[in-house]
């Protein structure tokens, strides 16, 4: 598993690299996997490359869970239920197609 960074395409220099800034620092990423790019976009950076390209309000929720791992990192106490609401909201859910074959097998 890797942690991508939530970074905001700044501009577009060339086909196929994007000026991005997020969490403090600005990188030139490779974003030809992504396609399509759009300054104001939001990808996730990983190793140099944009690796998806995402909401805002994803980019929010990656950033929360990142200042909560850097918190406990430095010995402080994080509010894990805000930093992770998305998977808090989740939790004791199955995946759609889990729970179709759970129902599924219910019935017979």
């Amino acid at each position: 598993m890797c942690i991508g960074i939530p970074m905001k395409v700044e501009s577009l220099p060339y086909p196929g690299r994007a000026v991005c800034s997020g969490r403090g620092q600005t990188e030139n990423l490779d974003v030809l996997m992504l396609g399509d790019v759009q300054i104001g976009e939001w990808v996730l950076a990983w190793n140099g490359m944009g690796t998806k390209i995402i909401t805002e309000e994803r980019a929010r929720q990656v950033d929360a869970a990142l200042d909560a791992l850097e918190a406990a990192m430095n010995g402080q106490t994080p509010d894990v239920e805000d930093a992770f609401a998305d998977i808090v909201a989740n939790t004791g859910k199955l995946p759609p197609h889990l729970q179709a074959q759970l129902d599924k097998k219910e019935k017979h």
